[in-house]
């Protein structure tokens, strides 16, 4: 039996399709990041430059709480420039994948082409791999293709080496650095730095769509906006499309703008627990009142 035109397709058809099922997959490979990235953050809040905690270890030990706040600073530096570093990665090996793509496309036209030339529609089995002994080694091509692309990538002008890209300024900024924007103009702007406080407003927790706390929150992609995904649907179920925050121009919602918001999950658990450690102690100061204080004297 003739195998047909799509005969040609064997390994390269099999990297097309692991091709297209990774680049499917861009946001799932990046979401452990943002997770790593969330917590991250969240522990810079603690030691945020001139919070509470650090006035605490100063009163507690004024010798060693600088050096050792500075260590545990630098550590979710690198933690952050690591995370910079494998989303750069990640970004890499899906565009070395989309090169592979385009290749393994351009070789099935020119098969498909040669077969039609050579009367491949008779029967004859004129698309089979002849030339199976030549065929890509693809995994050596990905790997040349992402060493290619980093290259090209980190020796560009406009790369900003990992201490200025997103995830580390942003971590810097919840640490409380003073620091300087820089611009693809080399214009030096002074970085304000905003809500590093570490308490968390609680109206920010709340879903725009429910007003209750989140649950399940996601962030829009588009705008930045979050939601809870039950608000979410919600929403759509009533046929809207426009952004619940007052202001915002995104007037075309779909779901796929939206992912997963790892640093919100994170702060409504921490709510909730201080919260809960609040009303325990508030319960046991009341029941403390109620047996007359704590102590008794011995006379």
């Amino acid at each position: 039996m003739a195998r047909g035109r799509n005969s040609n397709s064997g390994a390269g058809s099999g990297v097309d399709h692991f091709a297209n099922n990774a680049i499917n997959k861009e946001d799932e490979y990046k979401q452990g990041l943002k997770r790593l990235q969330a917590q991250a953050k969240m522990t810079a809040e603690l030691i945020t430059e001139g919070g509470a905690l650090e006035t605490l270890l100063k009163e507690a030990d004024s010798d060693n709480a600088d050096s050792f706040l500075l260590s545990q600073r630098n550590r979710l530096k690198a933690i952050a420039e690591g995370n910079a570093k494998q989303k750069n990665e990640i970004d890499y090996f899906l565009l070395a994948l989309k090169d592979v793509r385009a290749d393994v496309q351009q070789r099935r036209n020119q098969a498909n082409a040669a077969a039609a030339a050579a009367g491949g529609d008779n029967g004859e089995d004129t698309t089979t791999a002849d030339n199976e002994d030549e065929a890509p080694d693809y995994e050596r091509f990905i790997q040349e293709a992402v060493e290619r692309i980093r290259e090209a990538k980190e020796s560009d002008p406009n790369y900003a080496p990992l201490e200025d890209q997103d995830y580390v300024i942003e971590l810097r900024q919840t640490l409380g650095e003073k620091m300087k924007k820089r611009s693809r103009n080399d214009d030096d702007d002074d970085l304000e730095i905003v809500d590093n406080v570490g308490v968390d407003d609680v109206h920010k927790l709340k879903c725009p769509i429910t007003g209750m706390l989140f649950q399940d929150p996601v962030k829009n992609k588009v705008c930045g906006h979050v939601y809870d995904q039950m608000g979410f649907n919600q929403l759509m179920r009533n046929g809207k499309k426009k952004c619940p925050v007052p202001g915002c121009s995104n007037h075309a919602l779909k779901k796929e703008q939206l992912e997963p918001d790892e640093e919100m999950k994170l702060k409504v658990r921490r709510h909730k627990m201080r919260e809960e450690a609040a009303k325990k102690k508030r319960d046991l100061d009341e029941s403390m009142d109620d047996q007359g204080g704590g102590y008794t004297v011995l006379e």
